[in-house]
């Protein structure tokens, strides 16, 4: 799940440090490591769900896009945007992702889909009350339901909406997103001795965009 890179229009709480231009940089730069770093790591069909609009010129997510079929994410809140694009995909198995951790460590995204055999769904939570991950073995339009989408409690609101529909929700590990500056100043200094080339590459794409 994407927006299409244009100043102004993405990672906006960055921009009281940086640059709307900087600030749509770094979201190109995680998106792009997070494509490469799924695609490595997490088998199926890839997909970019794209926000908005996002016609030729404008819905470029660096070069690892281009390997990945991509659709409209639809309309309305988060909740009704997922649950459309799962419809879109067949109402399969799906594990959605956002572009704001990039920097997961690999074994957890490995070890996903055997998440999802043992459960019906699974959730990564986040520091700020979201998820980075949402994974689930068949269509359950339940996990999106009745969740105050942008707030604090999506992840408790997820796993009560699970407990309500009767599903088994596994917990993957909690990690980190990116949505102020010192969010991004954290993940900086958690790639400083990165080992994965994806890793390393991203920790000196957003160095030269800050400047430092």
């Amino acid at each position: 799940m994407a927006k299409p890179a244009v100043p102004g229009r993405v990672k906006t709480r960055l921009m009281t440090e940086l640059s709307a231009e900087q600030a749509a940089a770094v979201h190109v730069a995680m998106s792009e490591c997070v494509l490469d770093r799924l695609r490595e790591h997490v088998p199926g069909d890839h997909v970019i769900a794209m926000a908005g609009d996002w016609g030729p010129g404008i819905n470029r997510l660096g070069q690892a896009s281009d390997a990945w079929r991509t659709i409209d994410q639809g309309t309305g809140d988060l909740g009704q945007r997922l649950d459309h694009v799962w419809r879109t995909l067949g109402g399969g198995p799906v594990v959605f992702f956002g572009v704001d951790s990039p920097d997961v460590p690999s074994d957890v995204l490995v070890s996903i889909p055997a998440s999802i055999e043992e459960a019906d769904a699974a959730v990564g939570p986040v520091d700020d009350g979201g998820y980075w991950a949402l994974a689930a073995r068949a269509y359950a339009p339940a996990l999106l339901r009745g969740i105050d989408w942008g707030g604090s409690s999506v992840y408790h609101q997820t796993r009560q909406a699970a407990r309500s529909a009767g599903l088994a929700l596994a917990e993957l590990p909690r990690w980190h997103d990116v949505d102020e500056p010192a969010d991004l100043r954290a993940l900086l200094t958690r790639l400083a001795d990165a080992a994965e080339p994806d890793l390393r590459r991203l920790r000196d794409q957003l160095e030269s965009i800050k400047g430092t």
